[in-house]
């Protein structure tokens, strides 16, 4: 078997390589290393921090976003998505909404949720996207 064959054998997506590493470090790391892929390509820079921000990393948001993320956020998807949350998330981000939306919120994830943990992970992902989207337009300010 020559070299040119086993090239086309496999296929590395080193985009989605660097995606998953970032996804391993820790918060101080990530930025590090996001620092410096900006140095040559800041484009890519951004589009490797919002891909490899995750769900956990809103454990960090300051108060202000995270009820800036929620307003825009059904309270059904926002009571599926603090299912599988730590108690000191779910309490920061229900007293961050307004009384009958944190209910409602509450009152989703208060439910025996344990079957559906893929549909609370597709949750937390909307959350997810909704927070990167403010971020983009400048409305909260994520860091990773």
């Amino acid at each position: 078997m020559d070299n040119n064959s086993t090239q086309k054998g496999y296929y590395i997506n080193g985009k989605k390589q660097a995606i998953e590493l970032l996804q391993h470090l820790d918060g101080a790391e990530r930025q590090k290393l996001l620092r410096n892929i900006g140095l040559k390509n800041a484009s890519m820079a951004k589009e490797l921090s919002e891909q490899s921000f995750s769900f956990k990393d809103l454990l960090n948001a300051d108060s202000e976003s995270l009820a800036k993320i929620m307003q825009v956020t059904t309270p059904a998807i926002i009571g599926l998505a603090l299912y599988l949350s730590p108690k000191t998330f779910q309490k920061r981000v229900l007293t961050s909404m307004d009384r009958n939306r944190a209910e409602q919120a509450f009152n989703v994830m208060s439910r025996d949720l344990s079957s559906k943990k893929n549909e609370c992970l597709k949750a937390q992902n909307r959350v997810l996207q909704n927070a990167i989207e403010l971020s983009r337009r400048g409305i909260v300010k994520l860091s990773s």
